[in-house]
């Protein structure tokens, strides 16, 4: 998987659409690790965690992903929209593989921080 394919997937699955994701891109003993959370553990736990945040209007963005052997990093920014109030939450992702990336290695550990700030309804033009 290339740095651009795996932002692609990243912003599908925050939009509410993680099949991908989740099916290219996790193996099946993954694990979604993100501070003061309880770890989320497998396919079907980690599909649900990017699940809820599909149907809120979001808008979300990658804007650096590093990929290096079996290591990687993303920085991404989700913006949700709520009536007339918006957030933005941008976080950082330390990524484990469980090989070579150019081999086709599958995350086992998402080591994700964020922080959720108010923001201006930009993303969705203005409105």
């Amino acid at each position: 998987m290339t740095a651009d394919e795996l932002a692609a997937l990243v912003v599908q699955a925050f939009t509410g659409d993680p099949d991908d994701l989740v099916d290219d891109a996790f193996a099946d003993d993954a694990v979604l690790v993100e501070p003061g959370e309880p770890a989320v553990e497998g396919p079907e736990a980690i599909r649900a965690w990017f699940s809820a945040y599909g149907g809120r209007r979001e808008v979300a963005r990658v804007d650096d992903v590093l990929l290096a052997a079996d290591r990687g990093a993303l920085s991404y920014a989700v913006w949700f929209r709520a009536d007339a109030h918006a957030y933005g939450q941008h976080g950082r992702v330390l990524l484990t593989l469980d090989g070579p990336h150019e081999a086709g290695g599958r995350i086992t550990r998402w080591d994700g921080v964020w922080t959720e700030v108010p923001s201006d309804l930009t993303p969705w033009g203005g409105d």
